[in-house]
């Protein structure tokens, strides 16, 4: 199963996954810390990107070692080159098809954000994953639940981004997915819950303005939604400046318990 990332490996794309570190970290760290009782011997952050949430894993848990692992060889490389080392060592990058096994065996820790919205089958992937980890070991997920807001450009926006995702075979609401992971009788679900994060309005314009960028005149957008639609909702966003939009996350925190 080939992956791809729906909003590209690009400089903008590396700037646009900057800039959701930046938003989306705090919810993260903290379920991070929740959940992570002890140092992780070894973790894994998947869909790394350039390395922002490999080292918001190794920072919230304490993990001795952390292995981030992206499709993407370019993102691959910029996180390598701006990864510096710690106390812990120095994180590590490798490229990886999120069908494939883990290349290190049985983590204490697996962690993924927003990755399975980018993937067909997340209910059978995050299963596989969970089914690598180590005896007592944690399968730790964030994807979106869904997004609530008022304001009529950041939902025509959405509407678009929602089924161009949908038309490559895969879900961005991923979070209502998780509720049917096909788990085996050695591991279990030990939380789940749906946080709430708002961001302000202009901060989210911002990010979906990087997204227009990355995509272009995107074919199979201008066939479905008409020829000036990245204009027109470029237009409407670059007008945002105040308000928020409420991210719902869903996270759930899966342990393997068996042999």
């Amino acid at each position: 199963m080939g992956t791809s990332y729906s909003f590209g490996d690009t400089t903008v794309a590396q700037e646009r996954l900057d800039l959701l570190a930046a938003v989306f970290d705090p919810p993260s760290r903290a379920f991070l810390r929740d959940m992570v009782t002890r140092p992780p011997t070894l973790a894994y952050d998947l869909g790394c990107g350039p390395g922002n949430t490999t080292r918001m894993v190794r920072d919230a848990t304490g993990a001795r070692r952390v292995i981030g692992l992206d499709s993407s060889a370019a993102f691959i490389q910029s996180a390598s080159e701006r990864s510096g080392a710690d106390k812990f060592g120095k994180d590590e990058f490798r490229v990886w098809d999120a069908a494939d096994p883990l290349p290190v065996a049985e983590p204490d820790l697996v962690y993924a954000r927003m990755l399975l919205a980018h993937l067909a089958g997340p209910a059978s992937l995050a299963a596989a994953w969970a089914g690598q980890l180590a005896p007592g070991g944690l399968l730790l997920l964030d994807e979106v639940e869904r997004i609530n807001t008022g304001n009529e450009v950041f939902t025509d926006y959405l509407t678009v981004v929602a089924a161009r995702v949908r038309a490559a075979g895969a879900e961005m609401y991923a979070g209502p997915l998780l509720g049917a992971i096909p788990l085996g009788e050695e591991s279990r679900v030990i939380s789940s819950q749906v946080v709430a994060h708002p961001v302000p309005a202009g901060r989210a314009a911002r990010l979906f303005r990087l997204n227009l960028s990355v995509w272009g005149d995107d074919p199979w957008v201008t066939a479905r939604f008409g020829p000036d639609t990245t204009a027109r909702l470029d237009r409407g966003l670059s007008r945002v400046r105040h308000g928020e939009i409420t991210w719902r996350i869903r996270q759930v925190a899966i342990r393997r318990d068996g042999p």
